[in-house]
């Protein structure tokens, strides 16, 4: 039986129960037993506010925040509107312990950082979720931190997200809000909730908006519209359906840019069995023994920052040296053909049911959502992009669209949830609450990877692939006119040249992987000695298996080309259970919390949990063996404090996070596949040997991953104040320190053996021939230095602590006027760890302001003005112009690493109308 028959045939099976129930002229229904609120939703009032009181996160029932031993940030929909927050994103910045990465340093998605461990997953009504969440159509985000699979099953241990949708309620109510800002950025929203009958509510959100940056040609448009009913047939009967379509097309930009300052021997067509097309309109085929030998070399040396305002010299052939200038910080450099587009539809179906002091919840989710996107770009696929210089002193900048350099990945995902609540009353005793949850889930991923290629060359397909070179010194750069010229739909097709795209597989990357999950839960949530201990203790049990193509699926053609079998449904023969992937976890979670005051003015409580988490991965070591499941374990203890009738709320808590099984990639990337090869490979051993061991080279980085081991530990606070005087507040502050120990046991007992054999060989009477190259011991010599003689980490994850502030103050003579200010403060951080030592850099602290404005037009219409400036100052760059992010490599000569410097967010605004009927 399929999910949504077996949740259908359920819903119908109760109702017939509800109804018969219901028709009984038995004795009435006493008022205690008539269930009014439901368990599974939150409090409808916490979205008027910027203050929630309660939270679904703990039993997936409706709790009191104060009450719950977990720590659990909420943003609501009131304080997002004040702030002009509309994405998950920028919500989570005012979230204590939680990080993100602006929009230009990243290309991907997975921006959020939960203290310095994970890019967190997240959850939509506490299905999974893998679309960037738009504020159209939420209620809230609740931000919970710390291990929790009780909740979220498959989750990192460092924390993760839920989002409420918005439910059509018993009410009428129309809301349109329209925004424009700087760079022709522009969103329009339409809200409307309509009471049909007295059981039967409907309620449509719709949104168009288009988001650029100060780079040209970047775009960011997102267009989709929710659909959501609610239908009480009986008191007793909710049902909620949602239905959702959106689409969003995006062109990116990076704010960094590089170069390498030793220049290519001659023309730089270093990419064997490659055709080029450059902006010269040159047609020409790299192989092993063309074009001539100097022409076939490389740029190499250091990867040296080039923005707007900076210099570079880069040495030429003939030992001079070519002094070049920082570009436009307004030209894109990845061109108009770099993308990320995504659509998705989502259907959710929800039945409530209560039996008297049994409620019931099924629930029905089908997600589809597909992205499209490149991961190579002109300069390079990651941050940030490298221009080069060939022999000429001609700069150029390449992009490789060969292999998988155009990606569809996606997701089609059906599941069922059964929820069960008893409340049990002991009396004097105290209180029980059982929440018994089941969830079964097919998530069908599938990946299909294309690049460019000659169709017209000779040999294997993949040996034709296309590299596109821009150079720089055309007039027509950087206009969209010369960018435009390299879309595929522009490429030329001549009697040799004929571009067509080819589809490329990778065992380590499955085409279609069908991830079968069942998870049950049982919790029970106390209350005793009249209120004045609270218990939460559960536990989770998860199994997991899935399908993956056979052996036999990934056959091409004798010209290479890749035959893609079909899904599943569609040839069940060419997929098998994975062995490896039989899984099954469970996860424990036990917290207490206590009232040490309770009064008129202040209430104290002190809370403290044991929670475990597990989190799925198919992640394999450079040398082949599986990671396996992550694991987490957190010790987090708080208090909770309220005073003068929760005017201020505090939330203090320290935490000790532990992370097992953690792939851990390497930095610097200095020591390529064929380096690795030979440095594990003795030189009599050939590639056709079946001692030879190949390295895993998947598209996960796996050719530079071992396992690791990783803890956090921290601080954490919270305050939020009610308007008082005029002023309203939030204040948010973390501490946190990550240490890592990766495993480089077998790493290191691979280089030590390449030594022995250089040894043995260099040494009287030796085989020079088994001798490894000194470029091939000095890299692993430098991986192992810079991963090895510390425990710290580089990057965002390593922030030592954050802090956020937000006032609003309501101008006391001027009525229904406000004025707000925030900020956003990340102080400096590990951007680079070289031979154990760290180097910082990174701090930033812009500040943002804003006027709100509110007036009723004709006693009918109320109305919201609001005028906003982003990035207005920053006290730590000041009038600087750039700042540090990360490295590239260290630079011997000036015995400092080559740092990545991006530029400063320049000042936007935002005016918007907001009309509510």
């Amino acid at each position: 039986m399929s999910y949504l028959r077996a949740v259908v045939a359920s819903a119908a099976a109760f109702a017939v129960v509800a109804r018969f129930h219901a028709a009984t002229p038995s004795s009435p229904t006493p008022p205690e037993d008539v269930v009014s609120l439901s368990p599974f939703t939150v409090s409808e009032t916490d979205d008027k506010s910027w203050l929630a009181t309660t939270t679904l996160i703990g039993s997936r029932t409706n709790q009191e925040l104060a009450k719950l031993p977990v720590t659990v940030d909420v943003i609501t929909a009131e304080f997002m509107r004040d702030l002009g927050v509309f994405n998950m994103e920028d919500a989570a910045r005012f979230v204590a312990g939680v990080d993100v990465t602006p929009r230009l340093e990243s290309r991907n998605d997975d921006r959020i950082n939960y203290r310095g461990l994970s890019t967190g997953g997240m959850s939509r009504n506490f299905f999974t979720w893998y679309v960037p969440s738009d504020a159209y159509n939420v209620e809230r985000y609740d931000f919970n931190k710390g291990s929790n699979s009780l909740m979220f099953g498959d989750s990192s241990p460092g924390g993760q997200a839920t989002i409420y949708t918005k439910r059509a309620r018993a009410r009428n109510m129309t809301e349109f809000f329209a925004s424009v800002g700087s760079y022709d950025a522009f969103r329009f929203q339409l809200d409307v909730n309509r009471k049909l009958r007295d059981n039967l509510f409907l309620r449509l959100n719709l949104v168009n908006r288009r988001n650029r940056t100060y780079v040209k040609g970047t775009n960011d448009v997102f267009r989709a519209g929710d659909l959501a009913f609610t239908y009480e047939p009986f008191k007793t009967t909710s049902i909620r359906v949602e239905l959702e379509r959106g689409a969003t097309h995006r062109v990116r930009a990076d704010s960094a840019l590089a170069v390498n300052d030793v220049a290519a021997a001659g023309r730089g067509f270093s990419s064997n069995n490659t055709w080029y097309y450059t902006s010269d309109g040159e047609i020409l085929y790299r192989t092993s023994t063309f074009p001539a030998a100097v022409d076939r070399s490389g740029p190499s040396g250091n990867q040296v920052s080039l923005l707007a305002g900076q210099t570079a010299a880069v040495r030429l052939p003939n030992g001079t040296y070519k002094t070049f200038s920082g570009f436009d910080q307004y030209a894109n450099m990845l061109g108009t053909v770099d993308y990320n587009n995504r659509i998705f539809n989502v259907a959710n179906i929800t039945l409530e049911q209560h039996i008297g002091k049994l409620a019931l919840e099924f629930a029905f989710n089908q997600q589809f959502q597909h992205e499209d996107r490149n991961d190579n770009s002109f300069g390079t696929s990651q941050t940030p992009p490298v221009l080069n210089v060939d022999g000429n002193g001609r700069p150029y900048i390449d992009e490789s669209i060969g292999g998988a350099a155009f990606k569809v990945f996606g997701n089609i995902v059906k599941a069922g949830r059964v929820a069960a609540v008893y409340p049990f009353d002991f009396g004097r005793w105290g209180k029980q609450l059982a929440v018994f949850t089941a969830l079964r889930q097919r998530d069908v991923k599938f990946s299909r990877r294309t690049g460019l290629a000659n169709e017209l060359g000779s040999g294997l397909i993949a040996s034709n692939g296309i590299r596109l070179r821009a150079y720089l010194d055309d007039p027509k750069f950087p206009s969209a006119q010369f960018w435009d010229q390299f879309l595929l739909p522009n490429l030329p097709s001549t009697p040799t040249f004929k571009p067509v795209l080819y589809e490329s597989t990778t065992i380590t990357g499955p085409f279609a992987d069908l991830r079968y999950a069942d998870t049950q839960t049982a919790s029970l949530s106390g209350e005793y000695l009249g209120g004045r201990v609270y218990s939460l203790i559960g536990v989770s049990w998860n199994r997991l298996h899935r399908k993956i193509p056979t052996q036999a699926a990934y056959a091409t053609n004798a010209r290479g080309y890749f035959i893609h079998p079909g899904l599943p449904w569609e040839n069940p023969g060419a997929y098998e259970y994975d062995p490896r992937f039989d899984l099954s976890a469970t996860s424990k979670m036990a917290g207490l919390t206590i009232v040490a005051w309770r009064g008129d003015t202040a209430n104290v409580n002190l809370f403290g949990a044991n929670s475990e988490s597990f989190n799925w991965q198919s992640r394999q070591m450079f040398w082949g063996p599986d990671i396996g499941p992550v694991r987490g374990k957190t010790r987090e203890f708080g208090v909770k404090l309220d005073l003068f009738q929760r005017r201020l709320t505090y939330t203090v808590s320290i935490y000790d996070t532990k992370r097992r099984n953690a792939a851990y990639a390497w930095l610097p990337d200095v020591l390529n596949l064929t380096q690795l090869e030979d440095l594990i490979n003795p030189n009599n051993i050939l590639p056709s040997d079946p001692k030879y061991l190949h390295v895993v080279n998947g598209l996960n980085n796996e050719r530079r991953t071992v396992n690791s081991n990783q803890q956090a530990r921290g601080f954490e606070m919270t305050l939020q104040g009610q308007r008082w005087h005029g002023l309203q507040t939030r204040l948010a502050f973390s501490s946190n320190r990550v240490r890592a120990q990766a495993d480089f046991s077998q790493f290191r007992a691979y280089l030590q053996a390449a030594e022995e054999r250089t040894a043995a060989a260099n040494a009287p009477g030796g085989d020079r021939t088994m001798a490894e190259l000194p470029a091939v011991l000095n890299n692993a010599r430098t991986v192992l230095g810079a991963n090895t003689l510390t425990d710290e980490i580089a990057g965002r994850a390593s922030v030592p602590h954050t802090a956020s502030f937000v006032l609003d103050y309501q101008i006391p003579w001027v009525r229904a006027l406000r004025v707000g200010l925030n900020g956003i403060y990340t102080p400096d951080f590990n951007v680079a760890i070289f031979d154990g030592v760290s180097y910082q850099a990174g701090a930033a602290f812009p500040l943002h302001g804003y006027l709100l404005y509110d007036h009723r037009f004709f006693n009918k219409y109320q109305t919201s003005f609001r005028l906003g400036l982003q990035n207005m100052v920053d006290p730590i760059i000041g009038n600087g112009r750039y700042r540090i992010t990360g490295a590239t490599s260290y630079n011997t000569t000036v015995r400092r690493p080559n740092y990545i410097y991006r530029y400063k967010e320049p000042t936007t605004w935002s005016f918007s109308v907001t009309t509510r009927l």
